[in-house]
């Protein structure tokens, strides 16, 4: 459990460094793309969390997909 949780506080500031050159770069929308991103990880957690884990298991795909589809660099 350690290490999944260092893997992903180390995805967070890697994004938040990303967020921080996408803005000087003049995409001001990068910190609301990923508040949206935030939101919707939030909700698809709560639903599981109530019994409907459909939304949780799209999320997870999609995101499986484009990551190896796209992989982070």
């Amino acid at each position: 459990m350690r290490g999944e949780k260092g893997v992903a506080e180390n995805w967070l500031r890697t994004t938040r460094s990303e967020i921080v050159k996408q803005e000087r770069a003049g995409f001001a929308d990068a910190r609301l793309g990923f508040a949206m991103v935030c939101r919707l990880f939030l909700t698809a957690m709560q639903r599981r969390a109530a019994g409907e884990p459909r939304l949780w298991d799209d999320l997870q795909r999609y995101a499986q997909e484009v990551t190896e589809q796209f992989p982070p660099q």
